[in-house]
């Protein structure tokens, strides 16, 4: 899983829509039969991979993209771990963490599952 690591964006923006832009964007968006989950292993174990390929991270990110401004948190900082504690899923706010560097520009990878309701 980890071998092909490969980030989705550099330098990316997550965006931040009101509930009522989110309620009807989902309401025109065909339904997918599922939710984008967090998934909080995935994250970690990307921040690890990063870490043990030598990348000098500052910090990492994690949140709901559509979503970023109620929905995120940091999740890694000054080599320490802590626990995602925002909304966990959604349809149409994709989960993704964005890890800061201090050398480099920044990155954003997906870190979701599907999730049947």
């Amino acid at each position: 899983m980890m071998e092909n690591l490969k980030a989705k964006a550099t330098n990316y923006v997550p965006e931040s829509i009101s509930f009522s832009e989110g309620y009807l964007w989902g309401l025109i968006k065909p339904d997918l039969g599922y939710i984008m989950m967090a998934d909080w292993d995935k994250a970690k174990a990307i921040i690890e991979k990063l870490i043990a390929d030598g990348r000098n991270i500052e910090r990492v990110e994690m949140g709901l993209d559509g979503d970023w401004r109620e929905n995120s948190m940091t999740v890694w900082e000054d080599g320490k771990f802590m626990m995602y504690d925002c909304f966990n899923g959604s349809k149409w706010a994709e989960p993704i963490i964005i890890v800061y560097y201090k050398d480099a520009p920044s990155e954003v990878y997906s870190v979701w599952r599907k999730e049947k309701y």
